[in-house]
């Protein structure tokens, strides 16, 4: 609908525009030539031009003044993330070693308990079989 209304808005223009004639161009373009040329608008165009500037150069001036402290306050941000991240993949290696250290002495255990029941004479003994005192 949006596309429908701009397109027939075009061809209207297009049709009452050819209709007219050159006429209304040429003082379109005479008119927007004098208020451009009116020292009015110069000045007021060199004024704005003259805050512009100024208001480019205040803005440049306070990035320079606090981007030192930004670039600190990040610097002490990333280090205390990364001293964080150490700690946790050293706690993480530790508990890792801990665990290989508890199977170690698991296994050595269950090595030593199986060689004292068959040094000892005690068999296995089965849910058929009693118990010998």
């Amino acid at each position: 609908m949006k596309r429908f209304l701009f397109i027939s808005g075009l061809t209207i223009g297009f049709v009452v525009g050819s209709r007219m004639g050159r006429g209304p161009y040429e003082s379109l373009e005479r008119t927007a030539r004098q208020i451009v040329e009116d020292p009015e608008v110069q000045r007021k165009a060199a004024q704005a031009r003259d805050t512009a500037g100024k208001a480019a150069h205040d803005a440049a001036e306070t990035v320079k003044d606090k981007a030192p402290g930004v670039a600190e306050s990040a610097k002490e941000k990333a280090a205390g993330l990364a001293g964080g991240a150490k700690e946790r993949v050293s706690e993480k290696k530790a508990e890792k070693q801990s665990a290989k250290q508890d199977e170690e002495k698991e296994a050595s255990l269950n090595e030593a308990s199986e060689d004292t029941a068959t040094a000892g004479g005690d068999a296995e003994v089965g849910e058929d079989r009693p118990l010998s005192s």
